[in-house]
């Protein structure tokens, strides 16, 4: 008959590697994707995930407290903690059709622009999207044309094959149209910086 494990060893085993995971990561990108992967292995994806990224001493990054929101938001813990650099939040994976590239939530809400352009926050935001890539969103990335156009200016951190560039709902660095499908005026937001004639 084997012999028998002890119960701490046994726990011990089936225990998530936290370990394996490095506490902090050499730049802001890089915290931010594994900010993703970590809450994107959480059994719940029917909600948001958030939190701050913050630079240590030494010039690594590291996330702060991970909040837990519902499907529509995120509770950012306040006040926002020394050294916060960037913010992180992913959107929830629920319903069909959830991770189809050009559903709405594989980019930043409308609330995500404004939480980063907030005089209170005014750091780099990022997103975990449904269908696996990061979105990098820095304040003063939103051009106006009048009440007609805008243009937001984020990045794409990491991609897919074949590349969610022009796939999506709202593509880096392209001009949109500030109506609704319905053709009806969509407000033009107040941070928004005037574009070059």
């Amino acid at each position: 008959m084997a012999a028998l494990l002890p119960l701490a060893v046994l726990l011990g085993a089936l225990a998530p590697r936290a370990s394996a995971m490095p506490s902090s990561y050499p730049t802001l990108d890089a915290a931010a994707v594994a900010f993703v992967d970590l809450v994107r292995s959480y059994p719940e994806q029917r909600k948001e995930y958030c939190a701050w990224l913050i630079k240590e001493a030494d010039g690594r990054v590291r996330f702060g407290t991970i909040n837990e929101g519902d499907m529509n938001t995120c509770p950012s813990s306040w006040p926002k903690p020394a050294g916060t650099v960037g913010s992180v939040h992913t959107h929830p994976i629920w319903g069909p059709g959830a991770k189809a590239v050009d559903a709405a939530g594989q980019v930043f809400s409308e609330g995500d622009f404004a939480h980063a352009e907030h005089a209170d926050v005014s750091v780099p935001t990022y997103l975990g999207a449904p269908a696996g890539h990061v979105l990098r969103y820095d304040p003063g990335g939103s051009l106006c044309w009048g009440r007609s156009y805008i243009m937001r200016n984020f990045k794409v951190v990491r991609d897919l094959s074949p590349t969610v560039d022009g796939r999506l709902p709202v593509n880096p660095g392209k001009k949109d149209a500030l109506f609704d499908a319905g053709g009806r005026m969509i407000p033009r937001p107040a941070y928004c910086k005037d574009g070059p004639r």
